[in-house]
């Protein structure tokens, strides 16, 4: 009779349990965490911003001190009116701040401590409360303007200051306005409040001018002082432009219009809800739906994620219409690239959204800044300008040339901190002729596609055949020795690479992966490299490692998942014949190195980038968006029973993994639009389309799908 009544009594705790669990099931946007990645695993961390999906707006609590890792900082000291995430530290030109008391400007006398376990953070908003002042302070968006509202407790000297590193001015009882600069550019705001001022003043370097109504300079600001009664409540909203103040105005009194902060707070709720809806997923952990709603966060949402998914054309021709503007007003072709490391983006995206068949705007334009970019402007990683000496080098040579280890760098455009990265710039160079000659081809220019598909082949001039690496060559063709693949280099390896190593580098050449297997010796070779490359350690203790290849975060053994031009490389073995090894590796960057706390991000966010590596993946398929090539998406392991993915006009991509689990990682077999798919990878015109990809999950690998030669994903050579 006791276990009889122990069972009713567990079976009732049971349904209550079940149905509470069932009746409390969360919506996407209650999935996501905006803390996760608030502590740097050794450079960048997040900031948890309020923004909507790929608004102009990025609003977010600033800590104090600056410190590194935001997460863990005690106080806070103001709110950005428009984020700026540098790396290390915050760039914060222009801030908001509410205080009591008497007046202060100075961030160490205004800041205030906080509480994570009293702070409501969302993508649509925030809110936290400034216990030194006893003021909650809370924030929302629209696309262009922000909206703050300050709970005040009874005090008659209640403030709000208005920060920036350029000018502020008080135009009315109720009106600022005001700009910050941000390198070349300058943003103008204007700012309107729901209270008249009991009075006001202004600041310059921290010295305070009351009833002064404008400062210009660094480190200037106004205030506005009030009597506030308890729980009183002082609104803010701020509208913001690129163009100029009128614009700003404009955008507030467009977005705006009243004041009702729960409207707006709303209005940003549902826009991230549609956003979010775009990718549904069904299936996995508590913590995956963490990981996967939170990284969409991340990479700015939904639209965004198709947009790096190359399948939102609007945006894109837009781009492309700028670049191809560029030829034709005869400019300068290095106005088109932005000097960040050692790529030509416009080279790499005319090609990326002409490859998958985006084609609605002057290629022949855009091609010829393409042609010029390469030719006629430097290949020196972080610099912009005319080809230097190292340049003509490289066109007439097929390789750039590193620096002796005897000499002194003399060429005076080399960046200083930066260096030659000799190895990481031919294998750049290589790819990008074999853009320039996708895009030659079909345009009929045989004599341009010929010069640049040789120059695609370059990336075979670094390759020492008796160490199996990519490796250095000075001017004279003689391999700059000695040379050590894992740390030879110097800071960041930056004299031969790009902030890692020759073990990460090797694998750099996107385009032709068969070209790199032959190279190597064949399959078996490659594959038993790229296995040595999961396991191969430092040589040093990993302190000292780290301290010479601090963007080498996220290790397994000498892969480095923490830096953006090591992501696509799991995905090799799909080129090798063993695409079963993919799967594994996928599945363990995903659950090792992505978390749900502060340090769930192992490395630089970089504008989402390493959260777009985790929603394809989670998914099931990979394209990688830093160094596209062939119109394709590679097969992994999906940990998802089913996604879903909105595309527009009533059309989604579904994939299906059947009896997937932790365990069931490896795909068994696999079934696109009805029809037997033997290799792990399909077109992107298949996938635009839309349809169903149907992957059948087990617990051991099926060493025979997608392992034949006609199998292996397209590589500009083939196989020897």
């Amino acid at each position: 009779m006791k276990f009889k009544t122990l069972y009713l009594l567990i079976a009732g705790v049971w349904l209550v349990t079940g149905a509470t669990a069932q009746t409390k099931k969360k919506s996407p946007l209650e999935y996501v965490n905006p803390h996760i990645g608030g502590i740097g695993h050794l450079l960048v961390a997040t900031d948890p911003v309020v923004q909507l999906p790929q608004g102009l707006i990025r609003v977010c609590s600033n800590p104090w001190p600056e410190i590194y890792d935001r997460y863990l900082a005690d106080k806070v000291f103001s709110f950005s009116l428009r984020d700026v995430v540098r790396y290390g530290r915050k760039t914060i030109p222009s801030w908001v701040m509410a205080t009591t008391g008497n007046i202060e400007v100075a961030p160490e006398k205004i800041a205030s401590n906080y509480d994570h376990d009293f702070e409501t953070v969302t993508p649509y908003y925030s809110a936290l409360l400034l216990e030194d002042y006893d003021i909650n302070a809370e924030y929302t968006v629209t696309d262009k303007a922000s909206y703050f509202r300050f709970t005040f407790p009874e005090n008659s000297d209640s403030h709000i200051l208005l920060g920036s590193n350029s000018k502020f001015s008080i135009l009315s009882e109720n009106t600022i306005c005001g700009q910050e600069t941000f390198g070349n550019r300058i943003f103008y705001f204007y700012a309107k409040f729901n209270k008249p001022f009991k009075s006001f003043g202004s600041w310059k370097d921290e010295v305070v001018f009351p009833q002064s109504n404008t400062q210009t300079g660094d480190n200037v600001g106004v205030y506005a002082n009030f009597a506030t009664a308890k729980g009183e409540q002082i609104e803010v909203k701020i509208g913001l432009s690129a163009e100029n103040m009128d614009q700003a105005q404009k955008n507030l009194e467009k977005e705006i219009p009243e004041w009702n902060f729960e409207v707006v707070k709303n209005n940003a709720k549902n826009k991230w809800k549609e956003s979010l809806d775009l990718f549904k997923v069904e299936g996995g952990t508590d913590a995956q739906l963490t990981k996967f709603y939170t990284a969409l966060y991340f990479s700015e949402g939904g639209e965004s994620q198709l947009d790096r998914m190359k399948l939102r054309e609007e945006k894109l021709l837009e781009i492309a219409q700028k670049y191809a503007a560029v030829a034709r007003k005869d400019l300068f072709p290095s106005v088109s690239s932005e000097g960040v490391m050692f790529q030509h983006g416009n080279i790499t995206f005319i090609t990326d959204i002409w490859l998958r068949g985006i084609r609605n705007f002057d290629i022949n334009g855009a091609y010829q800044n393409m042609k010029a970019e390469f030719l006629e402007s430097t290949k020196l990683p972080w610099r912009k300008g005319p080809s230097t000496e190292l340049d003509s080098f490289y066109l007439k040579n097929g390789f750039f040339p590193a620096l002796p280890l005897d000499k002194k760098e003399w060429v005076p455009e080399v960046h200083d901190f930066e260096r030659r990265q000799s190895v990481t710039v031919t294998l750049q160079a290589a790819y990008e002729s074999w853009c320039i000659a996708q895009i030659a081809k079909d345009l009929g220019k045989v004599s341009d596609y010929d010069h640049f598909i040789k120059h695609a082949h370059d990336y075979q001039n670094t390759f020492n055949v008796q160490t199996r690496f990519m490796a250095p060559k000075s001017a004279n063709g003689k391999w700059i020795e000695p040379f050590n693949p894992i740390l030879s280099g110097g800071q960041g390896g930056r004299e031969y690479f790009a902030e890692m190593n020759s073990w990460i580098y090797t694998w750099y050449v996107s385009h032709d992966i068969q070209g790199l297997i032959n190279l190597m010796g064949g399959k078996i070779n490659f594959n038993s490299k790229l296995d040595s490359l999961f396991s191969e350690q430092y040589q040093i203790p990993k302190y000292n490692f780290l301290s010479q290849f601090p963007d080498q975060t996220g290790l397994i053994g000498n892969y480095a998942h923490g830096n953006e031009f090591s992501r696509q490389i799991p995905y090799l073995y799909n080129y090798s014949g063993s695409p079963w090894k993919t799967q594994k590796r996928v599945r363990d960057i995903m659950e090792i190195w992505y978390g749900t706390g502060p340090l769930g991000i192992c490395g630089d966010e970089d504008s989402g980038l390493m959260s777009h590596w985790y929603i394809c993946n989670a998914m099931g398929i990979y394209s990688d968006p830093m160094i596209p090539n062939y119109p394709v998406w590679l097969i992994g392991s999906p940990i998802f029973e089913k996604s879903t993915i909105t595309l527009g006009n009533k059309k989604t991509f579904v994939i299906e993994a059947k009896n997937v689990s932790a365990q069931n990682k490896y795909v068994q077999s696999a079934i696109l639009n009805g029809e037997p798919l033997n290799k792990p990878w399909f077109d992107h015109s298949i996938l635009v389309k839309g349809g169903t990809l149907l992957l059948n999950m087990g617990p051991r690998p099926n060493k025979q799908w997608g392992s034949s030669p006609e199998a292996i994903p397209p590589s500009m050579s083939k196989a020897e």
